[in-house]
């Protein structure tokens, strides 16, 4: 079973950590092929990438960069027909046998378009690396103020091992058949808030299940203190980008279509709506944990 690596790089001292780890800990690493959008100013060594021929570099000069949308967008279309797709941040850690393990989590979902997809827990370069950390679940923490849900998370209930339904995608650890590639394109004009609704909705409506695995497949390191940021790079141009950005994923939330960048015609806006518990119109998301547990309290 081959396996599309998506990894979008922007000025990341640890891109090339990231990607030696995901070869290094998959149980099958020579059916790995691994594309990263490498965006830079000319001051970073990817070397020890280079000569590898199961990664591609895709270069840009970071001045050209339009957000982290937009260098998955690229990367999706070097895609050539693998089994399967996988997308990660360029600060990832890896479980070992991490590739055979979530093959086997999207088959036992039993379902025959599964996406398994979480926030990984932490990891920090600085410190050594315990491999500590738990599961966790995607929940709305709140709602920006133009309509738009903000996701968090929280850890998931003990379990018997099976990965369990999630309601949003997360877009630091997304893994899909490769199907999605061409039935759920990237969409390159996103900014960034909106990327992992609109993905959401539009892969539900394909007929895509989501899930969250409950075992540790990797680790994110969110927190980056001092590293470049699209956003601090850009500061001119970034606030119309995002303005932008946030009234396109309003616009296909009020007014779906069905063009390359909108939903699938499997399942209605509706469903994902009552699935995923968001009231986007009156901004409102209803735990589906507390309703499953007032429905068992039910007499």
């Amino acid at each position: 079973m081959t396996i599309f690596v998506s990894v979008a790089s922007y000025r990341d001292p640890e891109l090339v950590r990231t990607v030696q780890d995901c070869l290094a800990r998959a149980a099958r690493p020579d059916d790995l092929r691994i594309v990263v959008n490498w965006q830079h100013l000319g001051d970073e060594d990817v070397s020890p990438l280079t000569a590898d021929p199961r990664v591609e570099l895709i270069e840009f000069d970071a001045g050209q960069s339009r957000g982290a949308c937009w260098a998955r967008a690229q990367v999706m279309r070097h895609y050539s027909g693998e089994d399967w797709f996988l997308q990660v941040d360029s600060h990832t850690r890896f479980a070992p046998g991490w590739d055979q393990r979530v093959i086997g989590l999207a088959a036992a979902t039993g379902v025959p378009k599964p996406i398994v997809t979480c926030y990984p827990p932490t990891y920090e370069p600085s410190r050594e690396f315990t491999g500590a950390g738990v599961p966790t679940e995607t929940t709305v923490t709140g709602w920006s103020g133009d309509g738009l849900p903000i996701f968090g998370q929280r850890e998931l209930p003990t379990g018997d091992g099976r990965p369990v339904p999630a309601r949003f995608v997360a877009g630091g650890f997304l893994f899909a058949p490769g199907d999605l590639v061409r039935e759920v394109p990237y969409d390159p004009y996103l900014y960034f808030h909106g990327e992992e609704l609109t993905l959401s909705l539009r892969a539900y409506t394909w007929g895509y299940d989501l899930f969250h695995p409950t075992e540790v497949l990797a680790w994110h390191y969110y927190i980056r203190e001092g590293s470049p940021r699209h956003w601090t790079d850009h500061t001119a141009a970034w606030p119309a980008w995002d303005k932008a950005s946030r009234r396109r994923v309003n616009t296909l939330l009020r007014y779906p279509n069905y063009g390359r960048y909108g939903l699938g015609r499997t399942r209605p806006l509706s469903a994902y709506a009552a699935w995923s518990g968001c009231d986007f119109a009156h901004r409102k998301w209803t735990d589906w944990r507390t309703v499953t547990n007032a429905t068992a309290g039910t007499p």
